[in-house]
């Protein structure tokens, strides 16, 4: 057993040396051989439509702030930084979303650098490339050291002026597991892939057809030969005469369809990596699983978004004082025809539900005054909840009224 285990760890050694060495040249170690880094991984249209797809979709949703007052929930006026995060840098909350998801995405980790004023309120947020942070314990506290100018990691940050983000984690780690070194095999394998399709077609790996002959040919006899067939047969379809033991062949094209093939399978590799439904990368076998387009989009909400969607949320929440959290609008994804979202909001103002200022705001429409109320339809009209019904009788002794006026 003592030998097995010593072999186990020399080959975790070179391993991981090689990794090491694999990353100076630029890329990760993989069993292809190919260069694997950010860059050629995002060269895979897969890998790039997949990122692009979580990127867009959650920094697309609305951010809003609200906080809890007993049993409700009240909207509060959201801080100036989810509008502007970095004016120096032109950022806009769309772009912070957006380059937080596709570095949790791609690495793992996501890193915003929080300037705050004396009062503690975040006021400037600046996104840091993962690879250009370094994560320690000293003295108990988590610290982090970015990347200077000479390439040394000197900077240091506390954990109240960083934001880290990361997707997925083994307890105990500083770090998240980062999708493009532990997935590199398959990103090697898509590259691979890739250029051999390539080479197959750019360097015309197969040939059409040959001519076949019993006889010696000199070189020049043989240039002849196909110079002739081309200047008859091409672009041209009318029946060939052969002679002198002459044949034609044709040759399949079934190598460059395998190709394609296994590339299919490919896209299904990286969907299952992303958790995202192969028919949103416009995968030909990707099938959608449910019978219309709305139960595709929530099962793609449920299953694939709402987990990034709540590690932003949470880190969000940390930057706003008190009782407040963040919570990033999915209501967009549930976004139907006109018809159906004026009556889906005509049912949930008639029950009660929403007051229909409620619902105009959902629709991006100005409020109105007395649209604060909540109302409920009875019989074809519409009824305030709160107004003392007509023929109300305060002398009534079964009424609360007359017990709270002791019964006079």
């Amino acid at each position: 057993m003592s030998l097995f285990r010593k072999t186990e760890n020399r080959d975790a050694a070179l391993g991981n040396l090689t990794d090491l060495l694999a990353l100076r040249e630029g890329g990760l170690y993989n069993y292809t051989g190919e260069k694997v880094n950010e860059m050629s991984a995002l060269g895979i249209s897969t890998v790039f439509s997949a990122v692009s797809l979580l990127a867009d979709s959650i920094a697309l949703l609305p951010i809003k702030t609200l906080r809890y007052d007993g049993s409700k929930t009240i909207f509060t006026e959201k801080p100036k930084v989810f509008e502007k995060p970095n004016t120096g840098l032109d950022i806009s909350i769309f772009s912070l979303i957006h380059q937080t998801v596709t570095a949790l995405a791609m690495h793992g980790n996501s890193f915003i650098l929080v300037d705050k004023d004396r009062q503690g309120r975040p006021i400037q947020l600046t996104p840091i490339h993962p690879e250009k942070v370094k994560v320690e314990i000293q003295d108990g506290q988590k610290i982090y050291k970015l990347q200077t100018k000479d390439g040394n990691y000197d900077r240091k940050i506390t954990k109240d002026n960083m934001l880290h983000l990361m997707w997925y984690t083994y307890p105990g780690q500083l770090m998240g597991v980062s999708p493009l070194r532990t997935n590199a095999n398959t990103w090697g394998l898509a590259l691979a892939m890739e250029r051999h399709i390539a080479q197959f077609y750019g360097q015309g790996g197969t040939p059409s057809s040959v001519l076949e002959t019993d006889r010696d040919l000199t070189a020049e006899q043989a240039k002849v030969l196909k110079d002739t067939w081309l200047g008859n047969h091409n672009r041209n379809r009318k029946p060939a005469v052969l002679t002198g033991g002459l044949k034609w062949k044709p040759i399949s094209a079934e190598a460059g369809s395998e190709l394609i093939d296994a590339r299919e399978q490919i896209v299904t590799e990286i969907a299952r990596v992303f958790r995202i439904p192969a028919h949103l990368l416009l995968s030909k076998d990707g099938s959608n699983v449910y019978s219309n387009i709305e139960s595709n989009g929530l099962a793609f909400i449920r299953h694939t978004l709402l987990p990034w969607i709540r590690r932003i949320e949470d880190g969000f929440t940390k930057l706003i004082p008190g009782k407040q959290f963040v919570r990033l609008d999915t209501d967009e994804f549930a976004r139907g025809d006109q018809l159906s979202r004026i009556r889906s909001f005509q049912v949930a103002v008639s029950s009660g539900i929403m007051t229909p200022n409620e619902a105009r705001a959902k629709m991006d429409l100005e409020p109105y005054d007395g649209g604060d109320k909540f109302y409920l339809g009875l019989q074809g009209a519409m009824v305030d909840p709160t107004m003392q019904p007509q023929g109300f009788d305060t002398h009534d002794p079964t009424n609360e009224t007359f017990k709270e006026n002791g019964g006079e």
